[in-house]
């Protein structure tokens, strides 16, 4: 096993450990925490579980089976993995589907669980020979209902992230369980995925890129290749690397300010790595997923097992270097996007711009600056957010959604149009100082910056006040910043005018009521430009 494979055993056991607690043994389910208050109407016998739990089992699964961990062999790993498959053929409907529920207690109805079923496929076939004939009978059952249903789906379903998923799946459960059928409609969504995707490498979701649902593409496309060694997937690999490459901060967690679905999070994507390995630039992209992966911090969860498929599946060959090899550069991305690194800084600013989608899940396109730092990390950005003024980068002529963007052709930065005003967002970063100026054009505009000042943050003017962000709203004009503000030791000169609000929360798609996590309130900086271009200056004690 290769150092990199090793690496990822490691702290995939590492991962699994917090969760022994967590495992039910009288239902076979791993429970969880809930991170906000419950969903409206939730069921108390609902609470702390959801099917996507049980995806832990591939991971389980693989440790058993693998050299190299205090898990192989052990037979309390074992029957963790046995029960937590028996629950999701408990929890099944006839049909094969389960109820989509949450941990907060929320339903979304039945569904063919894509990520569950695959995990559960792989611990099968790891420890069919474990199983015994009652329960290996039982899970065959389960796992046919599932892949018929998948595969049914799949032959009349549109391109997306999760009949991606599906496809995949239905081609190895073909191979593990002698099904033609299966693996026909896998390949034949498979080849729609590949042929639809767009230049710059990317699957436009709700009209353009999404960072982090890329990788489940990639991730399907990887197991794909891995399984039946058709080259003609290498090329869609190759350009999906170059844009995951592309976007990712130095701690490799995925750039959102060209996301148009998922807000910022620190996290390592432990999907895709299967795919990236096809490629040299892939494979030195998943040696920097390694050297970052973080148990205790990444590993909150195991949705579709992902983090145990390049231990079985990882392509092994040679590296070519990625940006983040140099500590210095400036890389326009095709004609919509600017990714900067100036060590110890890091930023993107975006000029993709598209009009509003109905979907709850398609975010409005509206923040097209984030601004990292080494040892703050993300300072500004975060996202965005839906029916939300206040998140966008600029406001003018009545709009906070620019009708198109341009990167600027002296390279320094964004032109985004709003209606009759054209906004500039320029940046640059001299001796350690970012700069960050702002311009509108043919009327005046608001700018504004959401800041990454958390709950707990102290925060200081330069007249001298200063608060611990918490219950209370925070409302400082410019009697009471001055001309700067201090978040963290971070130093932000301010232009004359500005304004600082705290608390933001950004619409949530993901709970049924859209109520943003406890603990996600953000800042707000707002200026106005009027005529003259304002200028804010962002430096970090040493």
């Amino acid at each position: 096993m290769n150092d990199v494979k090793q690496r990822i055993l490691q702290v995939m056991a590492e991962g699994v450990a917090v969760f022994f607690p967590k495992f039910d043994a009288k239902t076979g389910r791993f429970l969880s925490e809930l991170e906000g208050p419950p969903a409206p109407g939730a069921k108390p016998e609902d609470l702390g579980w959801g099917v996507i739990n049980q995806d832990i089992i591939y991971p389980l699964a693989v440790l058993y089976t693998t050299p190299g961990t205090r898990f192989h062999g052990d037979r309390a790993v074992l029957d963790m993995a046995l029960r937590g498959g028996d629950a999701i053929r408990d929890f099944q409907y006839p049909d094969g589907q389960v109820e989509f529920l949450k941990v907060d207690g929320s339903r979304w109805g039945p569904t063919y669980m894509c990520w569950t079923n695959y995990a559960w496929l792989e611990a099968y076939a790891l420890l069919r020979d474990e199983l015994g004939d009652e329960r290996r009978k039982r899970w065959e059952e389960g796992l046919a209902l599932a892949h018929d249903g998948q595969a049914r789906e799949v032959r009349n379903l549109h391109v997306h992230n999760i009949p991606c998923w599906k496809a995949m799946s239905c081609y190895r459960a073909g191979q593990v369980f002698a099904r033609p059928d299966w693996q026909e409609a896998g390949t034949a969504m498979i080849r729609a995925v590949v042929a639809a995707q767009q230049p710059g490498g990317y699957w436009a979701e709700h009209g353009g890129p999404s960072t982090l649902y890329n990788y489940v593409y990639v991730h399907g496309l990887g197991l794909y290749y891995k399984f039946t060694g058709d080259t003609s997937i290498l090329p869609a690999l190759e350009a999906a690397t170059d844009f995951h490459q592309s976007f990712i901060y130095p701690d490799s967690a995925p750039v959102e300010a060209v996301d148009g679905r998922v807000k910022y999070h620190n996290r390592t994507m432990s999907m895709g790595w299967v795919g990236f390995s096809a490629c040299p630039q892939g494979r030195r992209l998943v040696r920097h997923f390694a050297e970052t992966l973080n148990a205790k911090r990444d590993l909150h969860g195991f949705q579709g097992g992902a983090i145990a498929s390049p231990v079985q599946y990882l392509i092994e060959g040679d590296e070519s270097p990625i940006n983040l090899d140099r500590p210095s550069f400036r890389k326009p991305y095709r004609d919509w996007a600017l990714v900067c690194r100036e060590a110890p800084w890091f930023a993107c600013l975006s000029a993709f711009a598209c009009p509003p989608v109905a979907s709850r899940w398609g975010q409005d396109r509206q923040a097209f600056l984030s601004l990292w730092h080494e040892r703050l990390g993300l300072v500004l950005g975060g996202g965005n957010s839906k029916d939300q003024a206040e998140w966008s980068s600029f406001v003018a002529d009545g709009r906070f959604l620019p009708d198109k963007g341009e990167l600027l052709a002296d390279g320094t930065g964004v032109a985004l149009t709003y209606g009759s005003v054209r906004c500039l967002l320029r940046l640059q970063v001299d001796s350690g100082k970012v700069i960050i100026d702002g311009a509108a054009e043919r009327g005046p505009a608001l700018q504004q910056f959401v800041l990454q000042a958390k709950p707990g943050d102290t925060v200081k003017s330069a007249t001298g006040l200063e608060v611990k962000l918490g219950e209370a709203a925070v409302r400082w004009g410019p009697p009471q910043l001055g001309n700067w503000l201090d978040v963290k030791g971070c130093r932000i000169t301010v232009p004359h005018g500005t304004e600082f609000r705290w608390p933001t929360v950004a619409f949530n798609p993901y709970a049924a009521d859209g109520a943003a996590p406890f603990g996600s309130e953000l800042g707000i900086l707002a200026a106005r430009i009027d005529g003259t271009p304002i200028r804010w200056e962002f430096e970090v004690d040493a």
